[in-house]
């Protein structure tokens, strides 16, 4: 795990199945607040699949309850199938938005997503193995 305050980025996670993907992500946003932004996760893919690429989800929460908007971002060791539409899932970037965030930050966020739209920048997350070089992908 490395943090650089807008990126953290943890490889090979041992994360089996859907419920400990949500758990890990509301733990690292606020531990004290996890069970209410599980729910959050739960009803915002109630709204929408959110799988973007193959291989590659994207949920968002945005709550009063996140200690710090940033992105974490999780490759799992192995695939897993999240539900029966999201298959094969490796690499789990959530956006974590902090209600009545800056304009510089929620800039800085959309910055990043429209860079998602890229298939070779996605594989190359996927396949990146030492974590220094996974945070110069994404500074670039």
């Amino acid at each position: 795990m490395m943090n650089d305050n807008f990126f953290t980025v943890y490889l090979n996670q041992p994360l089996t199945d859907r419920n400990q993907i949500q758990r890990f992500i509301a733990d690292f946003a606020n531990r004290a607040e996890a069970q209410e932004l599980i729910a959050l996760l739960q009803q915002r893919e109630k709204v929408g699949n959110t799988m973007i690429a193959e291989h590659v989800i994207l949920p968002h929460l945005e709550s009063l309850k996140i200690k710090q908007s940033q992105i974490l971002i999780v490759r799992l060791a192995e695939a897993i199938d999240f539900d029966e539409e999201t298959p094969q899932v490796q690499l789990v970037i959530t956006i974590l938005l902090k209600s009545g965030e800056s304009q510089e930050v929620k800039k800085k966020i959309a910055q990043f997503t429209r860079r998602l739209a890229d298939e070779a920048f996605l594989e190359e997350l996927l396949n990146i193995e030492n974590v220094e070089l996974f945070y110069q992908k994404l500074e670039e």
